[in-house]
């Protein structure tokens, strides 16, 4: 009697970690299959997000710009003075 209890218990015990291991494997290759997805969609977000980079660029170039329009308006106003002072 004791017997068939342990290897009822044992069976039931067996078909539990089977069960486990079988939701383990579906899990995994759901994680796998989105690991795969978010790789492919990764390459998209790059392509899209790559002109933001150079954003960085554009404000150095502005950057250059106003301070080559603040010494022009330095050496304007030093001529307007030199011809100011003339007349």
């Amino acid at each position: 009697m004791y017997w068939t209890l342990g290897f009822i218990i044992s069976g039931a015990i067996v078909l539990v970690v089977a069960l486990v291991l079988i939701v383990i494997l579906l899990v995994a290759r759901k994680i796998r299959r989105l690991g795969l997805e978010a790789l492919s969609v990764a390459g998209e977000i790059e392509a899209a997000t790559n002109s933001i980079w150079g954003i960085e660029g554009a404000n150095d170039l502005v950057k250059d710009i106003a301070r080559g329009a603040k010494s022009i308006e330095g050496r304007v106003k030093g001529i307007a003075g030199i011809l100011g002072g003339a007349s």
